[in-house]
């Protein structure tokens, strides 16, 4: 669907913003089913609380990402930012700390950094192309592709705070399944790689190629990792959640029965 509404796009001028809105319905069912509903909804929170409030922040005083408001995307919360924007950003951050936490290992803090790297990279793609669209202005044209640096800053900022708020929370939540499927955690990945390389094609398609080399250079190799990673699950339908307190992803009577089919 995201590479339709893409193609979509580069033939008809017109956007297809709802298709972010199912994309996210499906990274939202297999948070459910990775940190249960109580995580589900403290991340929830966390991201009206951090990401989104920021905008509402930056809108007003241009910190962290830069002068900027919106111009379309209503309906606007308190006529400032829109409601959807709250529904990106529980999909790109999610997806982003999703990618890496597979393709590293267990849930770490540390991991935190990366995830703005991360997110920043999904930014350097789609921001130039949400300009063209309509959706947002800069007060500044300078910077990459009319987005000013300070935006990308910002997005890695913002995400990094709001990753480490999130791994700190699951961490302390005795509550949260210890067990996941295979299928569940390879979702995650393939929804950023779905999302990623069809608005850089769009990118390519729209005069911008240097948005989706440099934002495909740090998705691609994150995405590569999980997949690669993806391995270390066992193919029976339960494996240990990355996210759980259990010292490995890989159950003891798993390992000790050696690679799966």
């Amino acid at each position: 669907m995201e590479a339709g509404a893409v193609v979509f796009q580069i033939t008809t001028g017109q956007v297809v913003p709802d298709v972010t809105v199912i994309a996210t319905a499906f990274a939202i069912l297999c948070m459910v089913r990775i940190h249960g509903l109580r995580g589900t909804m403290a991340f929830v929170a966390l991201v009206f609380a951090i990401p989104y409030a920021s905008e509402f922040v930056g809108v007003l005083t241009g910190v962290p990402y830069g002068t900027y408001e919106y111009t379309g995307l209503r309906p606007w919360l308190f006529g400032l930012v829109p409601f959807f924007i709250f529904i990106a950003w529980i999909n790109v951050s999610y997806l982003t700390i999703a990618t890496t936490t597979l393709g590293l290992g267990r849930s770490s803090l540390w991991l935190a950094p990366l995830d703005g790297i991360l997110a920043a990279a999904w930014d350097v793609i789609v921001d130039p192309l949400a300009v063209r669209a309509g959706y947002w202005a800069w007060a500044s044209q300078e910077g990459f592709y009319g987005v000013p640096l300070s935006n990308f800053l910002g997005w890695f900022l913002v995400v990094t705070v709001l990753s480490l708020a999130a791994r700190s929370v699951w961490s302390r939540d005795a509550a949260a399944p210890v067990r996941t499927s295979r299928a569940t955690v390879a979702i995650l990945p393939v929804l950023l790689l779905g999302s990623s390389v069809p608005f850089a094609a769009l990118a390519v398609a729209s005069g911008m190629p240097l948005a989706a080399l440099v934002g495909l250079g740090i998705i691609l190799p994150a995405v590569s990792l999980a997949g690669l990673r993806l391995r270390a699950f066992p193919a029976a339908r339960e494996a240990t959640n990355p996210w759980s307190a259990l010292p490995s992803m890989i159950p003891a009577s798993v390992r000790t029965e050696g690679p799966g089919p």
